[in-house]
């Protein structure tokens, strides 16, 4: 994984099966339209991919799913600010072996990353930390929401406790006591090349295996704190709303967030899926834009 912009370049290159043609996925100050995002979002959501632009230091989360953070509306701060409080930044990843049908806190607003190999080159880089199959409670861990909860050692990263492998990390799940913070998490950093390709690949497979109890529990991908107030070069792609409730807080995100940095990005309506066989649904609404560019 390291190196990324020689595999940028690459991606530029050889092109990306996410992308239809035309399309360009990385770019200088580009700012997609709704429905383009829409096709994005959806291509995304549907690829499947075990690593990006053919090189198995680069995991898939970095060209393929949909990488979304909910949060909860208010006046008070800039949503895609961190909570300076906090040791690190919770996401989810969504694609079509990675579903679930609510957020954590049952957030019904938020906003969408770019995958850093799809971002418009003026965005900065987030820094992927670690991967949990299931919700790890991520805010009562060290090492930016990495480590062991306190007191429970069958809690720590996987690999330190040999849990390589989706089966094994399902007989840790089903020996686990109670879950959340008693569930380990994949490290997925940068430093260890093919084999974060590896353990994300295993973490979606043991997301499937844990079948129901998952599909009700959103995964947790952990991200680095990124600075305050750099709204310009954070690699927002869009804000999402699930209903008309979420639909406020995202049409008060969409207008802060062109008022803070002049930048437009569309507001996505989310359908998550309602049963293990149903698809997200991304849809742009023209009427429900809070602005229109």
């Amino acid at each position: 994984m390291k190196k990324i912009t020689a595999l940028l370049m690459a991606l530029v290159l050889s092109g990306c099966a996410t992308y239809p043609p035309g399309d360009s996925p990385v770019g200088g100050t580009r700012v997609d339209s709704g429905p383009d995002t829409v096709r994005h979002l959806t291509a995304r959501y549907h690829d499947k991919a075990t690593m990006c632009s053919n090189s198995p230091s680069a995991p898939a989360f970095l060209c393929s799913g949909v990488l979304i953070r909910g949060t909860k509306y208010s006046t008070e701060y800039h949503v895609w600010n961190p909570n300076p409080a906090g040791n690190g930044v919770s996401f989810s990843y969504l694609r079509a072996d990675a579903k679930y049908d609510n957020l954590a806190f049952d957030y019904n607003t938020g906003f969408i990353f770019y995958p850093i190999f799809h971002a418009p080159s003026s965005k900065f880089d987030p820094e992927i930390l670690c991967f949990f199959p299931v919700d790890g409670a991520a805010s009562y861990r060290p090492d930016q929401g990495c480590g062991q909860t306190p007191g429970i050692i069958g809690s720590r990263e996987c690999q330190a406790q040999g849990i390589n492998t989706a089966a094994q990390y399902v007989a840790h799940f089903n020996a686990s006591p109670t879950k959340y913070q008693y569930l380990c998490g994949f490290n997925v950093r940068d430093e260890l090349n093919a084999a974060a390709t590896t353990a994300f690949n295993e973490g979606i497979k043991a997301e499937g295996l844990v079948g129901t109890f998952a599909f009700k529990t959103q995964n947790e991908i952990r991200m680095a704190m990124w600075a305050q107030n750099l709204g310009t070069t954070v690699p927002l792609e869009a804000f999402f709303y699930l209903n008309d409730a979420g639909k406020v807080g995202a049409q008060y995100n969409q207008q802060d967030f062109k008022t803070q940095t002049g930048i437009w990005v569309p507001m996505i309506k989310l359908t998550l899926p309602a049963t293990p066989a149903a698809d997200a649904v991304f849809q742009f609404i023209a009427a429900d834009q809070a602005i229109s560019s």
